[in-house]
């Protein structure tokens, strides 16, 4: 029987934490969150609270269910690498309900993660033409940099797209902006 330390009962409190706010976590987030993590650790991890009956690990999609109930939603798939791009300044963070993601904190800010589906640009402004100057600011994740000119709620900091392997480019309505 494998030994557990501390740290990776941590780990485990952590990921099943996670789980049961987001629903889903790609192994990429993991690696992300966790980068001292050993990917076998990671996967034992995963396999042991399988085995406990505590999520459902699915490694050939690369991702982990807080059930095998769960279906993944893939706008907080997304609003969570946008969430993790600003690791370690994060204080807090937590699901939201439609037309935002996510919400998260930092030491300075308050941010709203705000996936725009295409074809669904009309209804996002409608949703959020109303913004107070205390409100936190917003990131509006695009599927497609088309979309960036038909987005005009207020409040806006920044636009963005996340691509396949987690990779987030930021835009503004003249070009984009790298934050690596």
């Amino acid at each position: 029987m494998q030994h557990i330390t501390s740290a990776q009962e941590n780990h485990l409190t952590q990921i099943t934490a996670l789980l049961s706010m987001y629903r889903a976590l790609s192994i990429g987030h993991l690696k992300k969150l966790y980068p001292k993590l050993e990917d076998a650790k990671l996967q034992c991890l995963l396999k042991r609270l399988e085995k406990g009956g505590r999520l459902a690990f699915l490694p050939e999609q690369e991702l982990v269910l807080y059930s095998k109930d769960c279906a993944p939603d893939l706008s907080t798939l997304a609003a969570l690498w946008v969430l993790l791009d600003f690791f370690p300044e994060v204080t807090y963070h937590t699901p939201s309900d439609f037309p935002v993601t996510l919400t998260f904190f930092t030491a300075k800010d308050a941010y709203d993660v705000i996936h725009v589906p295409e074809e669904k640009e009309i209804l996002i402004n409608h949703a959020l033409s109303i913004y107070k100057e205390d409100a936190p600011r917003r990131l509006a994740i695009v599927d497609r940099r088309e979309q960036i000119p038909l987005l005009t709620f207020p409040g806006i900091s920044a636009f963005c797209m996340v691509q396949p392997d987690g990779k987030v480019l930021y835009f503004k309505k003249q070009g984009v902006t790298d934050t690596e």
